[in-house]
């Protein structure tokens, strides 16, 4: 009986481990959906261009990624109707969500990236993001 139970234990443990990296994934599957959808509304004419990294090296994807989170705040809507819905998937990719702080002193600075418009910058984003998340949830 005792042995019964000690499995049962076990086996509840190891499930509630295994489902546990799920909600990064999720996660990282929203802010893609987030990122394709601000594709769709975001000002295109007249805006100021943003820099944007091209090249991602595994070291550096944390500071990469900072810095697309940094450079989103200067994205703009591209009519004042889809304002308040534009806000609030601004601030889903302002939330933190690479844990890994330690990066390699030799990364690029954001400053050193080249000025594209938005949607190029959307598009390198997305392909940050496809780099996380093959790397993170890969392990």
């Amino acid at each position: 009986m005792e042995r019964m139970i000690i499995f049962c234990l076990f086996f509840f443990c190891s499930s509630m481990l295994l489902s546990a990296a799920a909600p990064t994934k999720l996660r990282y599957k929203e802010l893609v959906k987030t990122v394709n959808e601000l594709k769709k509304i975001v000002k295109v004419k007249d805006v100021e261009l943003l820099k944007t990294s091209e090249d991602f090296e595994s070291k550096c994807l944390s500071s990469a990624f900072n810095c697309f989170q940094n450079a989103s705040l200067h994205l703009e809507p591209a009519s004042s109707q889809s304002s308040r819905n534009f806000e609030v998937m601004i601030t889903r990719l302002r939330r933190p969500i690479i844990t890994d702080t330690i990066t390699d002193m030799n990364c690029s600075p954001c400053e050193s990236y080249a000025k594209e418009a938005p949607r190029q910058f959307l598009d390198s984003f997305l392909s940050l993001l496809q780099e996380v998340i093959n790397i993170h949830c890969s392990l």
